[in-house]
């Protein structure tokens, strides 16, 4: 018996290994963005130093492709690939031009005995090389050996290109200057994601950051500023700054460097030089390129946008002659960004010389509407455009094209200008209609500075809401766009306005992982395009991301916690989290979830007040971080309501922002979740006006008992706002008499300054109503210029509402 024993354990022995080696031996293919075309094979290729290398003597830009492919797994792996003339009967690496390919477009065949990498030019060995990075272990990214890892390839056969040929993002350097190393990482994961563009914002308002040997003065003054503002723009008046003055610029030496760098990575650096608006910081070094040489300008220290512009003078142009000539010496894109954008016209109207200039164009105001957008312009946005035109034929002459942000279409656009599309999509549609070519940024789903995940948990931000799955879901040209938006869209970028971004590490949890999202959108065909797969991939890129020490948000791990009511329906909970097959648990009394609290399987109803905490879970272990979010089930929660204003800011909703089922009816004020002092993202705003009380309404079905009325209201002066001065409630039976039950005035203690949400309440004898009315009074009046920033309105203004969660029991 014991011998039988001893025989059973052995050739369990025996064949244990080849049950491990086939379950490691599943293949996995995590690539991002997706290929186009993608056939998964069976077996490995193992790498080792008996590998060759195999490349086209003739092709010596395919030979440095393939030798920083060599040099990397040197690196990291340890392996020496032998360079070898032919792969006949080699394990070996082959790089194979084939002639008609795509530009940048490849094939990769991967076998256990051999790898074939096929492309017409080295765009698409480089992105191919990529790909093969990313079927290596994410160690292959790093800088350092390591010989624990699996250095073998899964067998694959894929055939690739780009669905568009501008893929980019772009990196604001103006706001908070970004140290050259960082740029150089930057331009690495722009490449492992296959981008082919990095757009370098370099003139701003708040610092001129390129090098400009004719005109000294924009590094020497337009460079630095005194200080920088602190907290959110709006939170304070009069606003706090740090005061410690803020710079840094790029020499030319610098800037040919990274060029190169970034041309090493197939990548093409656009510049971006603002006009005509976007212009403090070259005013504070030249005044007379403004409209009043007598004024004294400094570098902004705060954000926004200031009506201080560069004149349309002859001395202005010439200038900008002057800058461009250097700048295409250091740039050799086809494209230079002249900015457009958040140009008032107010210095313009008030100017002698350009309301003369105007009529010596012969410029009027349209008396109907254009043809390209539907607005009628005035004749000072045609001045503007009378300036973008002359410099676009400016940079025609020397070889170049200009791209402009979407204002650029006002008031006519320049003959061969490229729109860049960020208020919505509408610019570029309209752009590509009339026939130019545009790249689509609209800030509703790839503003990177936007919020990706709790505004309450997250840092300050600009305010927004993107997550990744909504930056996902964009589509640049919907399936239905019509023939002229399909030829003239011709890519997607993603915006990295920092602002609010001070240091690197900020500025990868901003612009990392929805990056890849936009990545994926700009080369992968959009019906290749898969959420749950994308998800399933990008756990890999974490650990490349970790690799090539980003810091990146990682919401990814956590759990979102969202309401909705469909119509005439209860009030639903739902929870979220985008790693793959992760299991949600969650509690409701507060308490932390663990691997033995309940799962969540499908929404539920919201019943009474509850404290919800969630949490991703992975084979018994937690992910991210635990989520919390306090929810209140009550008599109005998921009903529908009226008001008698019109709502500014609408909650969770955000016009065409919200593409992935935010409930249209309950808006922000009966779903469940109260507003609070991190941001302004689940407020509902109302421009009070005097004397008349924001109503609310809503149609409880029934008879039903009601006794008592919460809801929270917003103090921030800076941003116009007081919280409620007053509450009264009324009852009806039929939503047309009403009677009144119960008021009462409400004060508060505000603080010196700051933002501050407050939870007020009014409780009366128990009463049937059908119908329930909410009055609210706003606090009162505000003084323009003294508890708010000063602007040309009245002196003395209501000041508005903003409420969030009125809640009945």
């Amino acid at each position: 018996m014991k011998k039988s024993i001893s025989l059973l354990l052995l050739s369990l022995l025996m064949i244990t290994p080849s049950c491990q080696k086939t379950k490691e031996a599943v293949n996995e293919y995590n690539i991002v963005p997706n290929p186009n075309q993608i056939l998964p094979q069976e077996g490995r290729f193992e790498l080792n130093n008996k590998v060759c290398l195999v490349v086209p003597s003739d092709a010596p830009e395919v030979k440095s492709i393939a030798d920083s492919l060599a040099g990397q797994l040197k690196l990291t792996a340890g392996i020496s690939l032998k360079e070898a003339e032919s792969a006949d009967g080699k394990t070996a690496i082959s790089f194979v031009v084939q002639e008609g390919m795509p530009k940048e477009g490849y094939k990769l065949s991967v076998t256990p005995s051999l790898i074939t990498l096929t492309a017409s030019q080295p765009n698409g060995f480089f992105y191919g090389v990529q790909t093969l990075y990313q079927l290596l272990p994410p160690a292959i990214y790093g800088k350092q050996l390591d010989k624990k890892a699996d250095w073998s390839v899964p067998a694959v056969e894929i055939e690739d290109s780009p669905r568009f040929v501008h893929r980019g993002l772009m990196l604001d350097v103006c706001r908070h200057y970004v140290p050259i190393d960082y740029i150089y990482k930057f331009i690495d994961l722009l490449a492992m994601n296959k981008m082919n563009v990095f757009h370098w914002h370099l003139t701003d308002d708040q610092g001129w950051r390129i090098e400009i040997k004719k005109y000294p003065k924009l590094t020497e003054i337009g460079s630095k500023r005194e200080k920088t503002l602190v907290d959110y723009y709006y939170v304070n008046y009069p606003q706090v700054f740090d005061g410690k003055e803020h710079g840094g610029y790029y020499t030319q030496e610098q800037i040919k460097e990274v060029v190169a760098y970034a041309a090493s990575k197939y990548i093409n650096v656009v510049p971006e030089i603002e006009m005509p608006g976007h212009a403090l910081a070259a005013l504070a070094a030249y005044p007379e390129l403004s409209c009043d040489s007598t004024q004294t300008y400094k570098v902004s220290p705060t954000w926004g946008v200031f009506e201080q512009v560069f004149c349309p003078s002859e001395t202005t142009f010439k200038f900008f002659e002057g800058v461009m000539d250097e700048v295409i010496e250091l740039f050799p894109s086809e494209y230079i960004h002249i900015g457009g954008d958040e140009c008032p016209k107010t210095a313009w109207k008030n100017s002698a010389f350009c309301q003369q200039l105007i009529r010596q164009l012969g410029l009027k105001d349209d008396t109907t509407p254009s043809k390209i957008d539907g607005i009628k312009h005035s004749k000072e946005d045609k001045l503007q455009s009378y300036f973008v035109t002359r410099m676009e034929k400016y940079l025609n002459s020397k070889g170049k094209n200009i791209i402009g942000w979407d204002e650029i279409l006002e008031g006519g656009l320049a003959p061969n200008a490229t729109v860049m599309s960020w208020r919505g999509v509408e610019g570029g549609m309209n752009a590509a209609k009339a026939g130019h070519n545009a790249i689509m940024t609209p800030n509703p789903y790839v503003y990177l500075d936007y919020y990706q995940e709790e505004p309450e948990i997250a840092p300050t931000t600009i305010g927004g809401y993107n997550t990744l799955k909504k930056t996902y879901s964009y589509n640049p040209v919907p399936d239905d766009a019509d023939e002229l938006a399909k030829k003239h869209i011709i890519g997607i970028q993603g915006n990295i306005w920092r602002e609010y971004m001070q240091t690197s590490e900020r500025t990868d949890y901003q612009a990392f992982p929805r990056a890849m999202a936009i990545a994926e959108t700009a080369w992968t065909q959009n019906a290749n395009k898969d959420w749950k797969n994308f998800c399933e991939r990008m756990v890999t890129e974490f650990e490349r991301l970790k690799v090539m020490n980003t810091q990146p948000c990682l919401n990814f791990f956590d759990v979102n916690i969202n309401t909705h009511a469909d119509e005439n329906g209860p009030l639903m909970v739902l929870l979220e989290s985008f790693y793959p097959d992760a299991e949600i648990r969650y509690t409701t009394d507060g308490s932390e979830p663990s691997k033995a609290s309940a799962l969540y399987e499908k929404p539920f109803v919201l019943e009474g007040n509850i404290d919800l905490k969630a949490a991703a879970f992975k084979d018994g272990k937690i992910l991210g971080k635990v989520a919390h979010k306090p929810l209140y089930g009550n008599l109005l929660t998921g009903k529908p309501y009226t008001v008698n204003y019109t709502m500014g800011w609408t909650g969770d909703i955000f016009d065409e922002n919200d593409v992935l089922g935010a409930d249209q009816t309950t808006f922000g004020l009966t779903n469940g979740k109260r507003g609070n002092n991190a941001s302004y993202t689940p407020w509902c705003s109302f421009g009070i006006v005097e004397g008349k009380d924001l109503e609310f309404i809503v149609h409880l079905d029934k008879p039903t008992q009601v006794s008592k009325v919460i809801f929270g209201s917003l103090f921030n002066p800076a941003m116009r706002i007081l919280p409620a001065g007053g509450v009264a409630v009324e009852v009806s039976a039929d939503g047309k008499q009403y009677t009144p039950i119960a008021e009462k005035a409400l004060k508060h203690d505000y603080p010196e300054t700051g933002r501050i949400a407050f939870t007020d309440s009014i409780e009366f004898e128990p009463t049937q109503a059908t119908f329930l009315k909410v009055k609210i009074k706003n606090g009162g009046t505000l003084r323009n210029g003294v508890n708010f920033e000063k602007n040309n309105g009245p002196e003395v203004i209501p000041a508005e509402l903003w409420i969030d969660e009125i809640e009945a029991y």
